[in-house]
């Protein structure tokens, strides 16, 4: 029976932390705390009942705007076409740029990859991979599939993410942005890291998903390692992607209360896992999920309960972004 300091279930809403204005990061939130009005006692259990919240995460991840190939044979030159994330603000005057935005379909991303990758599109200053008009995109509505090309007739090929050539890029802090608090204005010695997140390239996101040791269907004799395609092998023609893209920023958003403690661990064994929450709708609308019948309370819980924190991860690990006008709500249902 619920009592005073019993309740059978309760709410967490962002709205409720007062000092969410105080939290943002970069302009946005990925976490907040709901001091209790009146504490839980007695407490042996919980189970996160529902979770609503607004997918805020456009068809291509701002941590993984980057694709990653190579051009030529001995030696190959490693390159690199990316799109700046949604929220860069350009240095006055700063217009070799193309940013990521809300996609409807793959032939508007294959548009703007094609911005990205001509004369104009980047700058080499801030982006030591980037050398213009070496491969160029397509997207083939019959075959569901992302196609590259030289449009110069050199030997290409898409690179893996855990490719060591990309990690050494990477490492080297090549891709860098001429944002307005560049203080060096139109040189890359004080522009800012161009996020990423290790092991995750635009690639995969487009269809050219192989690992660095993945073989692919048609690997022979010919093929090399590094080769991140189905034959394994350069080439001067068209190139298709070996699987379809996938424009989805996130997957899936996993939900972590403080009080759970070592009740719930992810698969990179981080505690407090409450819920783990699939991605069931397009960019911009709210995500809604309701537990099912299934009963599977976390019993390691504190017997008294006065606040609760709340935090939300990506698949990866990475906070989910919430703009200050996005609200995120809990519900929790008690076990005594």
């Amino acid at each position: 029976m619920a009592s005073t300091n019993r309740p059978d279930k309760f709410t967490l809403d962002a709205y409720s932390d007062g000092q969410l204005d105080q939290l943002p990061n970069n302009g946005v939130y990925s976490g907040f705390t709901n001091r209790l009005a009146t504490p839980i006692l007695g407490a042996k259990g919980i189970q996160v009942l529902n979770v609503n919240f607004v997918n805020s995460v456009l068809q291509l991840n701002d941590y993984s705007l980057m694709f990653y190939y190579a051009v030529g044979a001995s030696p190959r030159r490693v390159r690199c076409v990316r799109l700046h994330p949604a929220s860069f603000v350009p240095y006055p005057g700063w217009t070799s740029y193309v940013k990521n935005k809300y996609f409807n379909d793959c032939d508007e991303l294959v548009v703007a990859l094609n911005a990205a990758a001509v004369a104009g599109g980047d700058d080499a200053v801030f982006n030591l991979s980037w050398e213009a008009n070496t491969i160029q995109f397509a997207f083939d509505d019959a075959t569901r599939r992302i196609t590259i090309s030289s449009p110069t007739g050199e030997l290409l090929t898409p690179l893996a993410a855990d490719d060591p050539v990309v990690l050494s890029a990477l490492a080297a802090n090549g891709v860098r942005m001429n944002d307005i608090n560049n203080t060096g204005g139109t040189t890359a010695v004080n522009a800012r890291i161009q996020p990423y997140q290790l092991g995750y390239s635009m690639n995969a996101r487009l269809g050219f998903a192989m690992s660095y040791y993945a073989t692919g269907l048609y690997w022979s004799s010919a093929s090399a390692r590094g080769n991140a395609c189905a034959t394994g092998q350069q080439s001067t023609g068209t190139i298709e992607a070996d699987a379809t893209p996938i424009l989805l920023g996130c997957q899936n958003v996993n939900v972590y209360l403080d009080i759970a403690t070592g009740s719930g661990y992810d698969s990179q064994n981080r505690k407090s896992l409450a819920a783990n929450v699939p991605i069931e709708v397009g960019p911009l609308n709210v995500n809604s999920y309701t537990l099912s019948s299934v009963q599977a309370p976390l019993l390691s819980t504190p017997n008294e309960i006065y606040e609760i924190s709340v935090r939300l991860l990506d698949e990866n690990g990475v906070p989910f972004p919430q703009p200050p006008n996005y609200n995120v709500q809990v519900a929790v249902a008690v076990v005594y």
